[in-house]
């Protein structure tokens, strides 16, 4: 018999800390250090600064544009997503040239009379315009093809990966695999109680399970959740929430073919069309 252990991370890990996160911010400054230096012949120094410059707001800018596009927009209409990355695209731009300015004028604009920062002249103004919307574009893409994964994942159709070790043909399928999810509580780790499990929710690479004592973040995908849970008892009712149908103290409608859950422990949880739907088929 195979068991699964997953244990939750230190509270509060920052997004950035995550080793993708890592090595994208090194290939952003080694690309921008490549260009400046080719295109500007900067000495090191100029070189290194003008890269730092321009890297930073691509890695915080992005990381805002990957949360709202995954976690707000996926779902929507397409003439709604079209209308919010126009927006967006834009916005990000004009955020990104300013901190672009602001920067440089800190690295290298320093004078008796304070840091000076220089507005691009036209050409500089239309290449950084053009850079700062096609890094728009493909960070939109790469959120998109994540949230189209863990959409796919969810519903089966992409395997999960292959556990490291021998196998044999006695072993139960993944799905049948008893799974043991444990907790930090005060000091201690403990397994998760399952009779006081709520509702689930999905954070990226962790899980915010919501029970009657408290919150708990497992490092366990809402994907792999799902696999492990009994489909009679709990309801994907959004594409980042599990609900135990059977801790529904009562429905009302939210908008929109939605529908609001409330339970007896958090705040209430708000399905989506598809959730509701599901959510309806077992209430009525």
């Amino acid at each position: 018999m195979n068991t699964t252990v997953a244990i939750a991370p230190p509270p509060g890990a920052p997004l950035w800390c995550r080793p993708v996160y890592l090595v994208a911010t090194a290939l952003a400054f080694v690309a921008y250090a490549a260009a400046i230096r080719v295109a500007l012949d900067a000495d090191l120094p100029a070189t290194l600064l003008g890269a730092l410059a321009n890297t930073v707001p691509v890695i915080l800018l992005g990381m805002a544009i990957r949360h709202v596009v995954v976690h707000r927009l996926i779902g929507r209409s397409m003439l709604t997503q079209l209308v919010v990355h126009l927006g967006m695209g834009a916005i990000y731009a004009l955020l990104a040239y300013g901190m672009v300015l602001v920067l440089l004028g800190f690295f290298v604009g320093k004078s008796p009379d304070g840091y000076l920062i220089r507005p691009f002249n036209k050409g500089g103004l239309a290449w950084q315009t053009l850079e700062n919307v096609t890094t728009y574009a493909l960070i939109a893409a790469l959120a998109h093809l994540q949230a189209m994964r863990d959409t796919l994942a969810s519903l089966g159709a992409v395997p999960p990966a292959p556990t490291p070790g021998p196998s044999s043909d006695a072993d139960p399928a993944p799905e049948a695999r008893p799974s043991r999810h444990f907790v930090r509580i005060g000091d201690e780790w403990r397994p998760l109680d399952w009779d006081t499990v709520v509702c689930i929710g999905g954070a990226d690479d962790y899980a915010e399970v919501r029970t009657t004592d408290g919150t708990h973040l497992v490092r366990v995908t809402l994907a792999e959740f799902e696999r492990t849970l009994d489909p009679a008892r709990y309801v994907r009712v959004h594409r980042s929430w599990l609900v135990d149908i059977q801790r529904v103290t009562h429905i009302e409608p939210a908008g929109g073919g939605c529908l609001l859950l409330h339970l007896p422990a958090g705040p209430a949880v708000k399905t989506s069309r598809e959730g509701a739907k599901r959510v309806r088929d077992r209430v009525l």
